[in-house]
């Protein structure tokens, strides 16, 4: 049994089955002893840390109760121990999730910088949230700050060691998003220079040191560091010591570090910083010898005589992806939504992917608006780009259109990946008056404010699809919504969504299938994933530690998408 508390309160079986706690005050006081695992905690603390100021008569009886109630979920090798005056949590310390974070931190301090990459993301991969997020006590605040300085650091130091390998356009992806979260700080703006000078970016790196000069006089009224102008002028001057570029395979088979550690210091010191490491991604990259990543837009018609939009990109095998809501070709590629889904499917593979009708670029005044017509549009996207055989991307709705395809069609698909999908639409499996409602809900949020200009209606989908997102993020998200399709289509979208229902055609699925699905995200449950897998004959699911319906760039879960989906093609 594990118990997490880089986030809200989880336990968890060997096997990683959540077990429910409902009652907060039972995660209250597990968390306020894991905080202190090893160590008695005295009553009147733990009453202190789940009543706050508002006394009890007996907090002794009050605590011993909820600790009776509490024992009934947990069992070995978690226990929770009565000791004179109070009471200590014995766990190991692979059990918990703090001291694991705190033994992976030392680990990427110490070991050689090839391992740090990799280490800093399973450290990363821990962090579900606000760490100790149950516990209101104001003591707590300090440990959550100095949670937060350590995963500061991992970051730093991941991506200083992304750049002593010479993975310079992952430490880009990485050092951009942190100045973005970190607007006043140097040392993300600093590796983004140097990596971005690196691959022959040079007028970036300069715009980047410009960008963090304005918002310091402005905001601030402070100026730059003098080892980041250090850094501009080596950039002007062309004397910026470069690293040639690896990849992260040709790092590992080297199987040593490919520079010495002495080479961080020869330009500032300064250090970059990531969430995850593995995985570069974005508009922007190149690959060494080769032009940017692009797109070419193409339009087809399907039996119906509704016009499709579609477009290819990247190189390799093809992967089809079958369309979701909430997609616009053009814009795509240029969004923080969905531009690093399509840079990192494309990098590997010819990706293929299309508006469905009534969206993106798509014909947005179509008569015939049903789920077996979305089946058609995949079919027809498929020959006209003419493959005989291929594996089948489904993300979200999506998902239940690959199955679909892929029972009618189990010849030409060869490998069936799935995520954030479902079986049921909201409608076919509330079971519940209040799903019921919520599901209502959703269709009358979308008629009264989807066409308007005020975002506040649209928020609302969009802290369901991406309730970790940045500010960037979501504006871009809100925009996303308002160039997909009307206020019409947006209903009657919602309205199929609700009544799918491929369960029957899941059974009859023929070819090896990938389930993934974000652990804790809200807009299609957790249970949706493993409904898909006792489903799917030959399935695998992979649960990914996030609560985001669209995997974020840099976070943790989105290079660990990447990973298990290449792996899984790759073995085919």
């Amino acid at each position: 049994m594990k118990l997490s508390l880089l986030g809200s309160t989880q336990l968890a079986t060997p096997n990683g089955d959540d077990i429910e706690l409902r009652s907060r005050r039972q995660r209250q006081l597990l968390a306020a002893l894991g905080l202190h695992r090893a160590q008695v905690v005295d009553v009147d603390r733990l009453a202190a840390f789940i009543w706050g100021d508002n006394p009890l008569a007996d907090p002794a009886a009050a605590v011993q109760t909820l600790v009776a109630r509490l024992r009934r979920h947990i069992d070995d090798p978690l226990v929770i121990e009565t000791k004179r005056g109070g009471y200590v949590l014995g766990c190991p310390e692979v059990n918990l999730d703090l001291t694991r974070f705190q033994q992976l931190v030392d680990q990427v301090r110490t070991e050689p910088t090839i391992r740090r990459p990799h280490l800093a993301v399973e450290a990363l991969s821990l962090w579900r949230g606000t760490p100790l997020a149950d516990l209101d006590h104001p003591d707590v605040e300090g440990e959550r700050e100095h949670l937060r300085e350590l995963r500061a650091e991992v970051r730093e130091l991941q991506a200083d060691a992304l750049e002593q390998l010479g993975r310079h356009r992952e430490a880009v992806e990485v050092a951009d998003q942190l100045a973005r979260d970190y607007p006043y700080r140097e040392r993300p703006v600093a590796t983004l220079m140097r990596s971005l000078y690196a691959i022959g970016r040079q007028a970036d790196a300069l715009a980047a040191f410009a960008d963090l000069r304005s918002r310091l006089l402005d905001d601030l009224g402070v100026d730059p560091s003098v080892e980041i102008r250090d850094i501009e002028l080596a950039i002007l001057k062309q004397e910026l010591p470069q690293v040639p570029e690896r990849s992260r395979n040709a790092s590992l088979e080297a199987g040593v570090d490919p520079i010495d550690d002495r080479a961080a210091d020869s330009s500032t010191g300064f250090a970059a910083e990531t969430v995850d490491g593995d995985v570069a991604t974005g508009v922007d990259q190149e690959r060494p010898g080769d032009e940017p990543l692009g797109q070419s837009i193409r339009m087809c018609t399907t039996a119906d005589g509704t016009s499709l939009a579609y477009a290819i990109s990247g190189d390799g095998p093809p992967l089809v992806k079958a369309a979701n809501w909430m997609t616009n070709l053009d814009y795509d590629w240029r969004s923080p939504v969905w531009r690093h889904w399509n840079e990192g499917l494309s990098r590997s593979h010819t990706l293929v992917r299309y508006d469905e009708r009534g969206c993106g670029l798509s014909d947005w005044q179509v008569d015939r608006f049903t789920f077996d017509a979305w089946v058609d549009d995949l079919e027809a996207v498929v020959d006209v780009v003419g493959l005989e055989r291929f594996p089948l991307l489904g993300i979200s709705q999506g998902g239940a259109v690959a199955v679909a395809y892929a029972v009618r069609h189990p010849e030409r698909v060869s490998r069936l990946v799935l995520f954030g999908a479902y079986a049921q639409g909201r409608a076919v499996r509330a079971t519940t008056d209040e799903q019921r409602r919520a599901a209502d809900l959703n269709l009358d949020l979308a008629r009264v404010g989807w066409g308007t200009s005020e975002p506040t209606f649209r928020q609302v989908f969009t802290s369901q699809f991406m309730p970790d997102g940045s500010q960037a993020q979501w504006e871009a998200f809100n925009e996303l919504q308002r160039r997909t399709c009307s206020v019409e289509n947006a209903v009657r979208f919602m309205e199929v969504f609700a009544t799918i229902d491929v369960a029957d055609l899941a059974r009859q699925v023929d070819c090896p299938t990938l389930i993934v699905h974000a652990r804790n995200e809200l807009r299609v449950p957790f249970s949706s994933a493993r409904q898909l897998a006792s489903l799917i004959p030959n399935s695998q699911l992979v649960p990914l530690e996030s609560v985001n319906h669209i995997l974020l760039e840099g976070e943790p879960a989105w290079c660990r998408f990447l990973d298990e989906v290449n792996a899984f093609l790759g073995s085919s």
